[in-house]
């Protein structure tokens, strides 16, 4: 199948927390957000490329060219095979009171592939998409006086912990038509939750060792994803419709393990030991909260529509078992967006380059997930994007964000986020022959 084929060949920081008696500085991650050190990462909402130039996942806006990955209902609308890649490039800006750092991370958002069982009845999906993202560098600096009756000398110290990882879905599911216009949907998903960190350490006095451990965190769980969505034509006028999209996804349980190692000589050879492997905290739970995701478009006319969405997430229900403290950062979180697209290749017989593109701009507001003394660790995120339309229902999608989280407040981090992400949408009425040229 072509489609396939081409799809194929298109796929080929942590807040260190220690208890030596020591001031700390320099804790800023360069990597990814500072934030994503705490438990499992920081969320990573999954959208649709017709919708991600507007900021929004794209639950209640649906489109004929790509599929739609945010909504399971919407997958019953498909009449051709279609496949999706999106990847992208965020930059970070990151401050506290004392110090700034930059960074970047290159990431695949979301791949997926939908096939039609029956035209505009029955949809299949499979797809693979990240739920939480874990990436940091984290360098701490300090000093302290040895509990020693040999030495009173101050030794400094460093330790720089890398990490990587979070929680990964794949999926697959269906979505049916009811109605001529009500749809449902369905998504049973594998969640693999794969977290690592190397922490390296130095010592100004030579009479302490240099240590370098490994530690990992790896689970896995199953989970559930239901959809629906509605449309109705000509509510106010002749040209225009109102559609509305709602998922929920339940709680994901994933009882995991830990794992500390470091290479140490034994008999003379060096050997890698597990350092936790009797520990009664080795096993422990991590458990992804309820989230409701709701979404309202309207299309004025063939060629302007006005989008809402409403995201709300139970992580108060979260959980980390590894650190109580962690933990306890976490708290509800709610996301509001709005975005407006215009479709000037909609106009019969257009031409020109600018007019087989769709213009997306939005912006979108996050209470975020975590509270840090006091301080809610808020997002406020602006979206731009365009979408190269081809002369079939396949696109290019190109789209850039700029927001601000967090605050310099309680000495916490503020970080400016920029980037872009690149999706390409194909369909299989791509590859159909024309009669006529």
């Amino acid at each position: 199948m072509k489609l396939n084929a081409i799809i194929a060949s298109a796929l080929l920081g942590l807040l260190f927390i220690t208890e030596a008696n020591a001031q700390q500085r320099g804790d800023m991650a360069n990597s990814g957000s500072f934030y994503s050190s705490l438990g499992f990462g920081v969320p990573a909402d999954v959208r649709s490329p017709y919708s991600s130039g507007m900021g929004l996942t794209g639950v209640g806006n649906y489109t004929n060219m790509s599929a739609n990955i945010s909504n399971p209902a919407q997958w019953a609308l498909a009449s051709f095979s279609y496949g999706s890649i999106s990847m992208g490039m965020t930059n970070y800006y990151a401050r506290d009171n004392s110090a700034s750092v930059r960074g970047s991370l290159l990431s695949v958002d979301h791949f997926q592939l939908l096939f039609p069982l029956l035209r505009d009845r029955l949809g299949v999906s499979l797809s693979f998409t990240p739920l939480t993202r874990s990436n940091y560098q984290v360098l701490t600096e300090g000093e302290f006086f040895p509990l020693s009756e040999f030495s009173s000398n101050q030794v400094e110290f460093g330790i720089e912990t890398l990490g990587s990882g979070g929680i990964n879905r794949f999926e697959v599911g269906a979505g049916y038509r009811l109605t001529s216009f009500l749809t449902v949907g369905y998504g049973f998903s594998a969640n693999l939750l794969s977290k690592q960190e190397e922490v390296s350490s130095l010592f100004s006095d030579n009479s302490f060792r240099a240590v370098n451990t490994s530690r990992s965190i790896e689970g896995n769980s199953i989970g559930h994803r239901f959809g629906i969505f509605a449309y109705r034509n000509s509510l106010f006028g002749n040209n225009d419709q109102i559609s509305f999209g709602a998922t929920v996804s339940l709680p994901i349980d994933i009882t995991s393990e830990r794992s500390i190692s470091a290479f140490r000589t034994v008999n003379g050879s060096r050997q890698l030991i597990e350092l936790n492997e009797n520990s009664p905290d080795r096993m422990g739970n991590v458990r992804l909260p309820l989230e409701f995701n709701t979404g309202l478009t309207y299309n004025l006319s063939r060629f302007v529509n006005v989008s809402s969405e409403l995201m709300f997430q139970e992580w108060s229900d979260a959980s980390y078992s590894y650190s109580s403290t962690q933990q306890a950062y976490f708290k509800d979180r709610t996301k509001v967006g709005l975005g407006f697209q215009y479709h000037p290749y909609r106009v019969e017989q257009a031409s020109g380059f600018f007019t087989n593109m769709r213009y997306s701009v939005g912006t979108s507001y996050d209470n975020g997930h975590l509270s840090i003394q006091g301080q809610d660790i808020e997002t406020m995120t602006f979206n731009a994007g365009v979408g190269i339309i081809s002369r079939g229902t396949s696109t290019l999608d190109l789209n850039f964000h700029y927001g601000i989280r967090g605050t310099q407040s309680s000495n916490l981090v503020k970080e400016n986020i920029w980037g872009f992400s690149l999706s390409l949408n194909l369909a299989e009425f791509m590859f159909v022959r024309q009669r006529f040229q």
